[in-house]
């Protein structure tokens, strides 16, 4: 039995690659080395494995489809689309939803509740506001967040 588990990082997030050397998906340090223990993964780093077996995962698992609060947070850098700020975050409807705003990734922004109660449920153009980059889908979740990431050993599975 291999003693691979024991090169594992403890406590940190581990990138799990598929066996086409795809990033797939991140896991706990523990599922890591369950993983590992099970021969279902080997070890490419301390902060990687890669899938023994190959997993098909459908196309709509993939493309991110319907945002969520923690996604616009990330697309958006944690930073309020109007003046920058990183402080007292909140979700913003570009075009409020009392004026038939959707939850869409082009309708909703991250903004500072300073900027969110000065637009109210007014329309962006009759603020006077603008916005510092256009929103838009964020697509597939694990690229956006490997591009983001500052972990060294990840940088060979990003796409940039």
């Amino acid at each position: 039995m291999s003693m691979d588990h024991y090169l594992i990082q403890p406590h940190q997030t581990i990138l799990v690659l598929n066996a086409t050397y795809e990033p797939i998906n991140f896991t706990d340090w523990k599922r890591a080395v369950v993983l590992l223990l099970k021969e279902k993964a080997q070890l490419l780093s301390s902060r990687v494995i890669r899938l023994v077996n190959y997993i098909k995962i459908p196309f709509y698992k993939i493309m991110t489809h319907k945002p969520s609060r923690s996604m616009i947070y990330e697309r958006d850098d944690h930073t309020c689309q109007y003046c920058g700020a990183t402080k007292h975050l909140t979700i913003d409807h570009v075009v409020p939803r009392s004026r038939g705003g959707q939850d869409t990734w082009e309708n909703m922004v991250v903004a500072c509740s300073k900027c969110n109660i000065k637009k109210a449920n007014t329309p962006l153009e009759q603020t006077g506001m603008k916005l510092l980059r256009e929103p838009r889908p964020m697509g597939n979740k694990m690229i956006v967040k490997l591009n983001k990431s500052n972990v060294d050993e990840w940088k060979d599975y990003t796409f940039t």
